[in-house]
């Protein structure tokens, strides 16, 4: 009998009639698979391989896939290699699972359309409640936060590896426990998790681990940025640019951190080209303003202090810009 705080026992009984809901339903299935959001973060590739090795390790009779984009600097060291699925897999029944992924059109892989129920275990403000199961927790740091909460609900064996995966989204959605969406319940539940074992120093270098090119797109930035008069700080990076750097769009968007803890610098971006989408990908983060419901105007949406938008043209950074400008000042 395992004793926890106050606070995460209240959080358990919370969870407990849902978690029995999606797992009841995981176990009428012989095929899950796990899906998440376009130019997956920390908590996407922690809550889809948390959640899915844990149901490996629980139901090793089922075929268990978990799906989605690979990333270099990730897939391979902190987190294994995605599944290649071919699209024959999907035509026999089975469930799908779509984790931090607020809304349908961010899922990166569209075959989840042709699972027979659908769950939903997201943290951002719930605009598409999509899903057979729709739980969404806004209070919640990360996913991988909600997911930990579930498997202590579930109340079955929690493994090294599935620590290690939900810490890591964890400390990747709270920026090192540092956004202001961090709350006791976050350092209660990494508390268990580094208790099961998990090498703190193995991860804490696999996420945050840089290469050569990722200095040369810092001196780039630190080179190129602008800021505005009201204190909005950022850098644009087109295609070309990303090519010279031989940096991906979603590297040089990780980078955008570079302005944090600035005096004088209130929120900042990454405004990065993707030709392969046809848009222009804004990543913005904030000192404290509030600017999901602004990133909402611009395509996006997303957390208090960490939000996404898209523009359609390199004529949308300048109003883009402008707007931003005003609206913090």
């Amino acid at each position: 009998m395992h004793i926890y705080s106050k606070e995460i026992e209240l959080k358990i009984k919370e969870y407990k009639k849902t978690t029995k809901a999606i797992f009841s339903l995981v176990e009428k299935y012989d095929k899950v698979a796990i899906f998440t959001h376009l130019s997956p973060d920390f908590d996407a590739f922690g809550s889809q391989f948390g959640l899915g090795v844990y149901l490996r390790d629980h139901y090793p009779e089922k075929d268990i896939k978990i799906i989605g984009q690979s990333l270099p600097l990730y897939n391979g060291e902190l987190y294994p290699e995605m599944d290649e699925v071919k699209d024959e897999w999907f035509n026999d029944d089975f469930l799908a699972i779509i984790v931090d992924t607020a809304t349908l059109d961010r899922v990166s892989d569209n075959r989840y359309e042709k699972a027979n129920h659908l769950i939903k275990i997201d943290h951002h403000p719930n605009v598409d409640p999509y899903g057979d199961i729709c739980f969404v927790d806004v209070t919640s740091v990360a996913v991988a936060e909600m997911i930990a909460v579930m498997l202590l609900a579930d109340g079955r064996t929690i493994s090294k590896d599935v620590a290690s995966y939900l810490f890591s989204g964890i400390v990747g959605d709270s920026g090192r426990f540092k956004y202001a969406s961090t709350t006791s319940l976050t350092f209660g539940i990494a508390e268990i998790l580094t208790s099961l074992g998990i090498d703190l120093n193995y991860i804490y270098n696999r996420l945050y681990i840089q290469n050569l090119d990722d200095l040369r797109c810092i001196g780039y930035i630190l080179n190129n940025f602008k800021i505005t008069k009201n204190g909005f700080a950022y850098y644009v990076m087109d295609e070309a640019t990303l090519q010279a750097l031989n940096i991906t769009a979603e590297r040089a968007k990780e980078n955008v951190n570079v302005f944090a803890d600035i005096r004088g610098i209130k929120v900042w971006a990454a405004i990065t080209e993707r030709t392969d989408t046809n848009e222009w990908r804004v990543s913005i983060r904030s000192a404290g303003i509030p600017i999901n419901e602004f990133a909402q105007k611009w395509r996006g949406g997303g957390h208090v202090q960490a939000s996404g938008a898209s523009l359609l043209n390199r004529e949308e950074i300048d109003v883009f810009v402008k707007e931003m400008d005003e609206y913090i000042g």
